[in-house]
């Protein structure tokens, strides 16, 4: 066996790598204690040994030809091995060196080598992950953003694509507040800074994305490091909350638009009942007047019916507002309630229009009503058809002037009985005709003060009339017309048939004194 000398037999089996030496192609020769250990062997067992004793067929046939073309070109190489010891299978990288002798011949082979099992096996572990890492980046459904440590974009996914609208060939190299909303610089460069602290990785922001659009992100970050503790790189997750923010912050409004709503409908109903009880005093009072001044003659009789007139017209007014700003006010808050019956809706509209002939013709307004219907009987509130109708024709009176026409006609159409109510006055312009039906609002405040109202009827026609399933339009050319039409659903319900009679008008008259109360001046 071949023999080494002292020197490198000392260097030999003091080495810090599985050392051995081949003395031809398949048999060892001397090999140290390391060599040894990792074969689960004595140094005994192994030495002047075929390699047969550690390798099966198939590898003793490999490594014989690998260590004979060693002999023969007398070059070194280098291979990565498996033995299997003990059942164990395990991965070596073998240096092996030819050593010549005086002749220049190959006369050993020194094998110099590692168990690099462990090695290749966190490896493959790494390759396993950094796949499954990619697949995970690249599919998932939160945006990944990799920035390095001045916070410049290196990478980032599909999913970040589609949130910020920016393509990841347009973002490498740019820094990360490109995605930042202007306002929230700050708390980004906070962020970061908690973090390389290894504090806080959490944050909610506004973020702005390559359109221009804000939108608000749920941050996750988090620093990659080397084995010596350095930043290689920062990965932010992000989720796109939007939507979960514009929730809450509906949400949010509807609870102060409920408070309000609340405190809105308790002001009302205070300051209805602060009014209403003076206002029937005041009416009280002038019935009283009124009694009075009839049964008693006396000089100036007819100043003073005129002066209580006026009373009694102003007092109505202000009934008028504050009626209709209770109910408005009650269907804000979905409290207002309808009593529909059936009713006859031709014979319930022929008695609004005789009860308000008297105040047409005493404003000269040149009045029709038309009808091919003799009756009809459908599912409404007569009260509340009985004011849209009378504010209707109110508003037709207060925007003509005399002479003017205002055309009154039913009929029935496709399963609705169409309402349609058309005057010749001012008209109304078309930028106006989208917001005549909102709540205060007048199509024209620079009109003729004696002509203006609180901006409260037309939306509670609107509202009285689709609590009934209905709805209504306006068609109008500023300077010419105005038309508007209601549409009640042609249908009853399974209740008692109201007639005339067993419907009480509940004094019909009073009620167009009411409405009309704002016309009484023009």
């Amino acid at each position: 066996m071949q023999k080494l000398a002292p020197d490198f037999d000392f260097l030999f089996n003091n080495l810090n790598k599985i050392a051995y030496i081949f003395t031809d192609p398949v048999h060892f020769g001397p090999v140290n204690q390391r060599m040894a250990d990792f074969c689960d062997r004595k140094i005994s067992e192994l030495e002047g040994e075929s390699v047969a004793e550690i390798l099966n067929q198939k590898k003793v046939e490999s490594v014989k030809k690998f260590n004979q073309n060693i002999f023969k070109e007398g070059l070194r190489k280098s291979a990565k091995m498996e033995i299997e010891i003990n059942n164990q299978l395990y991965t070596i990288e073998v240096d092996t060196i030819p050593h010549h002798n005086q002749a220049g011949k190959v006369d050993y082979l020194l094998c110099l080598a590692e168990d690099i099992t462990a090695e290749l096996e966190k490896e493959k572990r790494f390759y396993r992950n950094k796949k499954r890492y990619s697949s995970i980046f690249k599919k998932a459904p939160l945006a990944f953003v990799v920035s390095d440590r001045e916070t410049n974009i290196i990478d980032w996914n599909e999913k970040a694509e589609e949130i910020f609208g920016w393509k990841k060939e347009e973002v490498i190299n740019r820094n990360f507040n490109l995605i930042v909303a202007e306002d929230s610089y700050s708390e980004i460069t906070e962020v970061i800074e908690n973090v390389f602290e290894g504090q806080k990785s959490y944050n909610v922001n506004k973020n702005i994305a390559k359109d221009g659009s804000e939108l608000y992100c749920e941050w996750n970050t988090a620093l990659i490091k080397d084995k010596n503790d350095k930043i290689l790189e920062i990965i932010s997750i992000a989720q796109d909350i939007s939507e979960k923010i514009e929730s809450e912050k509906r949400i949010q409004n509807q609870k102060e638009e409920l408070k309000y709503s609340e405190l809105r409908t308790q002001f009302f109903a205070n300051i209805s009942h602060e009014l209403k009880t003076p206002l029937n005093l005041i009416f009280s009072s002038l019935q009283l007047l009124e009694y009075k001044i009839k049964n008693t003659e006396f000089e100036q009789k007819n100043n003073f019916d005129k002066y209580l007139g006026s009373i009694r017209n102003n007092g109505f007014r202000l009934l008028r507002l504050v009626n209709n700003l209770i109910d408005i006010t009650k269907i804000d808050v979905n409290t207002f309630q309808l009593h529909r019956a059936n009713f006859d809706i031709i014979e319930l509209i022929k008695s609004v229009v005789e009860s308000s002939r008297d105040y047409l013709e005493a404003k000269s307004r040149n009045f029709r009503f038309e009808t091919n219907l003799d009756s009809e009987v459908i599912a409404c509130d007569p009260f509340n058809i009985e004011r849209v109708i009378l504010n209707l024709i109110s508003n037709a009176v207060k925007f003509t002037e005399e002479g003017d026409e205002i055309l009154l006609r039913i009929e029935k159409e496709d399963g609705w009985i169409k309402i349609s109510l058309r005057d010749t006055g001012i008209g109304i312009k078309k930028e106006n005709q989208d917001i005549i039906f909102e709540q205060f609002r007048q199509v024209d405040q620079n009109f003729n003060k004696k002509r203006e109202g609180s901006g409260i009827g037309l939306s509670l026609v609107k509202s009285i009339v689709e609590m009934h399933g209905g709805k209504i339009t306006l068609d109008s050319i500023y300077g010419m017309y105005s038309r508007f039409n209601v549409y009640l659903p042609a249908e009853t319900i399974d209740e008692k048939t109201l007639t005339a009679e067993s419907y009480s008008a509940d004094s019909l008259l009073d009620k167009v004194e009411l409405e009309f109360s704002d016309i009484n001046y023009i």
